[in-house]
Order: structure tokens, then C-alpha cells, then sequence
């Protein structure tokens, strides 16, 4: 955990407990979460709104990755190198999320001549490790 609050310390956000919770559920799962599911993996007893504002907070520091589920409402996710230009893919099943190859770079260069504020590539379905055990 204490590599956590030097990650938090980094980018000049305080850690609480709440925070290095959260982001210890993060960095653990392979699953992206919505701030309610979230909430149930602290134990349902904190305040929504407070984990929403911990994930968006993370999230505007470049900390984790914010998806929109096959539902339309967003998840949150940690994964080691950014999805800004990487697509995902994320098990409708599990949950788990997963980067995949990167983009050609013919593809990113083309990009590149554009300012984007946004990019998601978020491809949905059922995982191998799923299909696997016929979830």
C-alpha cells in the first residue's frame, strides 16, 4: 500500500484511507467498476458520491481509465498503460478488462493531425477464460 501513496503523492493527491482502499481494489482486480459496484467491494458503507468524486478524481489525474459499459453508464479501470490510444476489450460476462495489440501506426499518425479530448475503443463480448468455462 505504500507504493500506492506515493503513486497518490506523485500526483498531488492526498492519500486517505478511503483513497488507498479504492485504489487497492483497482490495481487487484482486472475488473472495471461503477461507483456502486465499487461501493459493494468496500463493504456497501460509504458515501457514493464520495467514491464517485475518489474515481473521477483518479481519473482526471491519469491514475485509472474511465470506459463506458454496454450498459452507457461508466467504469472505472486500472490498467498499467493508458487506453487514450489502445483499444480494450471488456468481458460482458466477468467484467475483467484487457488491453488489446495496439493501433497500426499508420492509424495513430493519421490521428495524430487531429486534437482529440477523447478517445474509446472499447470492444465488448465474452472472454476466452469465459467461454472456456461456459459462463
Amino acid at each position: 500500500m505504500e507504493d500506492l501513496a506515493v503513486l497518490l503523492k506523485q500526483r498531488g493527491i492526498r492519500s486517505t484511507r478511503l483513497r488507498l482502499k479504492v485504489l487497492q481494489i483497482l490495481v487487484a482486480s482486472k475488473n472495471a467498476f461503477s461507483t456502486t459496484e465499487m461501493n459493494t467491494s468496500l463493504g456497501g458503507s460509504e458515501d457514493r458520491s464520495t467514491i464517485y468524486r475518489i474515481l473521477s478524481g483518479f481519473y482526471a489525474e491519469g491514475i485509472i481509465e474511465r470506459i463506458v459499459g454496454v450498459d452507457g453508464g461508466l467504469r472505472y479501470v486500472y490498467l498499467p498503460q493508458s487506453l487514450s490510444i489502445q483499444p480494450s476489450f471488456r468481458c460482458s460476462k466477468c467484467g475483467s478488462v484487457s488491453c488489446l495489440s495496439p493501433l497500426p501506426s499508420s492509424y495513430l499518425e493519421e490521428i495524430q493531425r487531429h486534437h482529440l479530448d477523447n478517445a474509446v475503443l472499447v470492444f465488448s463480448g465474452t472472454c476466452s477464460d469465459c467461454l472456456r468455462k461456459r459462463v
